[in-house]
């Protein structure tokens, strides 16, 4: 492939500025953009009387899309994060005020108990590099990279996530623990993207990981007050096999559906 048609490449599987609501909550790196799935669905001829089915729906770019284009879809999705993630965002039903009013508490909480442990949030404080930080039981540790996660960001991420669980509201606590999945991925961690994943050289020894989880929360509530008009248009994520679809899906209940490799009719 030349340079320029990889780079055309790039440029056509960018998420554009104007497509990052709910989008952008969580996405798998190598995931295709909205505006795909727009053309399709608009080659298709797609509306609000269909029904469109993705047996792999991965982080749901194509549900999210459905359901901003007024199309009810279902979902299939094997991976439990993955499935969780897509879950999440088609959930448009939270108030934005009441998630980030939550998210306060929580993050106070969390600042608290770090405090308490003369471990501060901000980077830009030393902390005595002999603290005694939290960790993972050994059997998780294990599913870690190696040196992905540097002991103090993961001290803080467990201290986080021991808050959001410990203020657990139904409303809201799915979009908190999503919010904490982008932090520690894309912010928090030694992770980098490029087209596989790795870890990189120079490890970051400490990251905002309450500040950068709540400026999470804030783009997530921002985006519900735009996405409120269509957060009634049904949308069924199933965590399970998609080789069992005739035990979920109603003959004749799918307008169209997406292969691995494009939209085909299913009708």
């Amino acid at each position: 492939m030349s340079r320029a048609k990889a780079v055309l490449n790039g440029l056509n599987n960018r998420l554009y500025v104007e497509d990052a609501a709910a989008h952008e909550w969580y996405r798998f790196v190598l995931s295709y953009p909205p505006h795909l799935v727009r053309d399709y669905i608009q080659r298709f001829g797609l509306n609000s009387s269909h029904t469109l089915l993705d047996p792999f729906c991965g982080t749901g770019t194509t549900l999210v899309e459905s359901k901003k284009l007024g199309i009810q879809s279902v979902g299939i999705e094997a991976n439990p994060m993955a499935h969780f993630a897509s879950e999440v965002k088609v959930d448009w039903r939270p108030s934005a005020e009441g998630l980030i009013k939550h998210a306060k508490k929580v993050g106070a909480a969390a600042l608290t108990q770090l405090q308490a442990e003369g471990i501060p949030d901000d980077t830009a404080v030393l902390v005595d590099a002999a603290h005694k930080y939290r960790t993972l039981p050994s059997e998780s540790f294990k599913l870690l990279l190696t040196d992905s996660i540097s002991p103090r960001p993961l001290h803080k991420v467990l201290v986080l996530l021991e808050a959001i669980r410990a203020h657990h509201d139904a409303r809201y606590t799915k979009h908190e623990l999503l919010a904490l999945a982008k932090a520690l991925v894309f912010s928090v961690s030694n992770l980098h993207f490029g087209p596989e994943v790795g870890v990189n050289t120079k490890k970051k020894l400490d990251a905002a990981v309450v500040a950068t989880w709540q400026a999470n929360v804030l783009a997530m509530a921002n985006d519900l007050r735009e996405l409120k008009v269509h957060r009634d248009v049904l949308t069924e994520v199933h965590n399970t096999d998609a080789r069992l679809l005739t035990d979920i899906i109603k003959p004749q209940s799918i307008s169209a559906g997406e292969r691995v490799d494009s939209f085909d009719s299913c009708q």
